[in-house]
């Protein structure tokens, strides 16, 4: 028999339902917040948190009603979001305890995401687990919990092949041009478009310390934002003949429905640049560049295809190491379970050590005008000394049956039982 671990969930997610049905249910960070305030202020919880991204809405609490409250808290959210969806099994999914625990762990690793392995959603978590504890709206279980996760990332990290390789579209182009050129530190980079992708593509370029960055865009203040960011050029497509003289890399995200780059243009500027090596990579659909391009001296097209048997490669070897990753989930699942029977020792006896105090006070008042006042003192000192050794022997009796799971909680059991408010 294992320990009780007050910590469940609910949630949706990509693995049960469409994109249709999680924009709806998805959260903005003050529909978060009003959220997280409302089920702490209206339901049996110590502590809750809200993740809430384009893949998935999942509320995390603790408490020792977990179940009941999850049931009560999934029709609230259904209600106050005007939907149905949290209240249907078919898409919703709920777990509790160890269960709730391995889902956490898997959410915060990489191991649950649309992309395996990948980055982007531990920040996420540790932006929404941020945002409720500084509402102080997370407790010890779970603030553990989050800490213990964030070790398991680090470790899967470490440990495995889990993130490794290629498996996003704008990181496959920049880590094609590294493997095109090696060093890309005397590089100049022109991004066509002003996207999420190109942005993306941004990110990495910089970090691999390219000499410039140029952005081209249909609205000339998009590509100036995101250039001054870059501390590069701004261009727009009307200029794309002069931007592309200097480029060694072209990344063409735009979402336009016909070409922008064809013959036309590149001839003129591979004349100009002598031929020198021009190498685009095109991240559109539809396409941007027009393959006819590849033809002419100097210049290397890659499209999504070229892009995408990388990826599959990646996520393949990516899927391999789930077992390895698995492992380390495990281990940490035991150590927080291990966390939690010493935390429900230090929580049973700090309540009952409340309980029998309100009992000693209540009954030194009903009979302090029956003793002596000048004894008060000591008998007052006597009642508080009987009190700390009842809690010596409990702390004493479940101390020595933290090995034996079953013994160990019906001794937390009995306690919780014995000592309850209303048996006195």
């Amino acid at each position: 028999m294992k320990e009780f671990i007050p910590v469940g969930l609910f949630g949706i997610s990509h693995h049960t339902a469409s994109v249709e049905i999680r924009e709806k249910a998805a959260l903005s960070e003050v529909g978060q917040k009003e959220a997280i305030q409302e089920i702490t202020n209206s339901f049996r919880i110590d502590g809750c948190f809200i993740l809430s991204t384009c893949n998935r809405t999942e509320v995390y609490i603790s408490s020792e009603y977990v179940q009941v409250e999850l049931q009560l808290i999934r029709k609230w959210m259904d209600t106050a979001g005007q939907l149905n969806c949290f209240t249907d099994d078919k898409i919703t999914y709920e777990k509790h305890g160890a269960d709730a625990v391995e889902h956490f762990f898997r959410v915060i690793s990489g191991l649950d995401s649309q992309i395996i392995g990948e980055r982007q959603i531990t920040g996420q978590v540790r932006d929404s687990y941020e945002t409720s504890h500084k509402m102080n709206c997370t407790d010890n279980v779970l603030n553990r919990l989050f800490n213990f996760g964030m070790q398991v990332k680090r470790k899967v990290y470490n440990d495995t092949f889990l993130s490794d390789g290629t498996v996003s579209v704008s990181f496959a182009g920049v880590e094609l041009a590294r493997k095109i050129f090696s060093d890309l530190t005397d590089k100049e980079v022109l991004l066509i478009g002003a996207g999420k992708t190109a942005e993306l593509a941004a990110y990495h370029f910089k970090e691999k310390s390219v000499r410039q960055i140029n952005v081209a865009n249909r609205t000339l203040s998009k590509a100036k934002k995101m250039a001054k960011e870059l501390k590069g050029r701004a261009f727009q497509l009307n200029e794309l003949s002069e931007a592309l003289q200097q480029a060694d890399i072209v990344i063409s995200a735009t979402s336009g429905k016909s070409f922008l780059l064809d013959n036309t243009i590149i001839k003129p500027v591979s004349k100009k640049r002598r031929h020198k090596p021009l190498f685009l990579i095109d991240l559109a659909i539809p396409r941007d560049i027009n393959p006819e391009v590849n033809h002419i001296e100097g210049i290397y097209l890659y499209n999504l295809d070229d892009l995408h048997s990388i990826i599959k490669v990646n996520l393949e070897k990516r899927k391999l190491e789930i077992p390895k990753a698995m492992v380390i989930v495990r281990e940490y699942i035991e150590e927080f379970r291990q966390w939690i029977s010493t935390y429900a020792i230090s929580t049973v006896i700090k309540r009952l050590k409340e309980h029998l105090e309100i009992i000693r006070i209540r009954e030194l008042e009903r009979f302090r005008k029956k003793l002596p006042s000048e004894n008060i003192k000591e008998i007052d000192g006597l009642t508080q000394s009987i009190i700390n050794k009842l809690l010596r022997q409990h702390i004493k009796l479940l101390k020595k049956n933290k090995g034996n799971p079953e013994q160990y909680q019906q001794q937390l059991d009995l306690i919780q039982n014995l000592y309850k408010p209303d048996n006195d």
